[in-house]
């Protein structure tokens, strides 16, 4: 494994393709090609970054694969995929601050995180194109999570990350750390955080952690309120069904029970939030 130099300053490079909200970033190419960041931290927390281009990470070992579990969630029949091992790329850096997953940073601020562990167990692979036979929504670009056949991950939306930016090194612990501590005050609560972890928080972010790619939900709906918890439930089932057209089908990996558990676990944030304010002005 080839080791990373450390102590160099943090560099920034703004590359992106169609950002749904706030922001939107230029796509900084290299001849015709994307470039793309994988950043990695010391173990005293200095931060340093390589770009790499398809043609760089085809050099690992390229294959061309299909995927039953892509074509089931995304509705396409023989899908081809152009895949580079994750495992690969992981095996070119030395994890030296006790990283346990990469976070997915992706051009429309969608937002995945992938535990090591996973990325082992399900050999999952990095698409660098993705042939289809029909027409494909705009999000659905290279870098893309891929699960190849013969695994069998649970079936959620965070092995469809897709659009990916940037491969970064993080622990799970300090990621999910804000979120799993308020997540502890019930079982329902706990419930809701493992499911909304695994689906939305990809692009509903929640302190500070997450994408934003989709509406901030505590400040759209009163979960606190029946009428809000109806419109919360109605405008999933309105823009995640499975006929959506721009393929974002969600409904298919989170029931009607699991929502519920999402409103239970969002309220316990939202009155974690509100004794806070509330400690801090008196």
């Amino acid at each position: 494994m080839r080791q990373i130099i450390c102590g160099l300053l943090v560099l920034f490079l703004t590359i992106g393709f169609s950002a749904c909200v706030p922001k939107q970033e230029k796509v900084v190419n290299s001849g015709s090609e994307r470039i793309y960041r994988i950043t990695i931290s010391d173990r005293f927390g200095r931060i340093s970054s390589e770009f790499w281009t398809v043609s760089k990470l085809e050099k690992l070992g390229v294959k061309k694969i299909s995927s039953s579990y892509f074509d089931r969630a995304m509705k396409y029949d023989d899908a081809e995929l152009k895949v580079v091992s994750l495992l690969k790329i992981i095996s070119q850096f030395e994890l030296k601050s006790g990283e346990d997953a990469i976070l997915l940073n992706c051009f429309d601020d969608y937002q995945g995180i992938l535990p090591i562990s996973d990325i082992l167990k399900y050999d999952l692979q990095l698409a660098t194109k993705i042939e289809l036979g029909s027409s494909k929504p705009g999000w659905l670009n290279p870098l893309l999570v891929v699960v190849p056949d013969g695994k069998e991950p649970p079936f959620e939306e965070r092995f469809l990350t897709a659009n990916i930016r940037e491969l970064k090194f993080v622990r799970l612990s300090d990621y999910y750390g804000p979120l799993r501590k308020i997540a502890k005050v019930s079982k329902k609560a706990e419930q809701g955080f493992k499911v909304y972890k695994n689906n939305c928080l990809f692009c509903h972010s929640l302190k500070g952690r997450g994408g934003n790619k989709g509406t901030r939900l505590l400040q759209v709906y009163e979960l606190a309120k029946e009428i809000g918890q109806k419109k919360f439930l109605n405008d999933f089932k309105s823009f995640h069904h499975k006929d959506n057209a721009d393929k974002q089908d969600v409904e298919q990996f989170v029931t009607r029970d699991q929502l519920q558990r999402i409103i239970d676990f969002l309220l316990a944030l939202k009155r974690s939030e509100e004794k806070k304010r509330k400690v801090e002005t008196s």
